[in-house]
């Protein structure tokens, strides 16, 4: 999976940012699973429109809808390195 797009959306006032973010293709159960495999997953498949948030500690938050084909990032802190590794996670999911 590539990200096509980053849209910045909003500033925090503790420094960190929230992007949105566009792939090339639809997430799917798997590439949900393999994001979290590197953080604090919480999948609700059984929604009408399923789920997910993905805490990564002290990095980033990550939210979107499965079959979607944007998520929404929360990046703390060194932000441009945090979004490093964020690219890294949507290349291997």
């Amino acid at each position: 999976m590539k990200i096509l797009e980053m849209h910045h959306v909003e500033d925090c006032l503790d420094g960190s940012m929230i992007k949105e973010i566009i792939l090339s293709r639809p997430l799917d159960a798997n590439h949900i699973k393999n994001l979290g495999k590197e953080g604090k997953l919480q999948y609700y498949p059984h929604f009408a429109r399923p789920f997910f948030k993905l805490r990564i500690d002290g990095k980033l938050n990550l939210k979107g809808i499965e079959g979607n084909t944007s998520i929404r990032a929360r990046i703390e802190t060194p932000v441009e390195e945090h979004i490093e590794l964020l690219t890294q996670l949507i290349h291997q999911s």
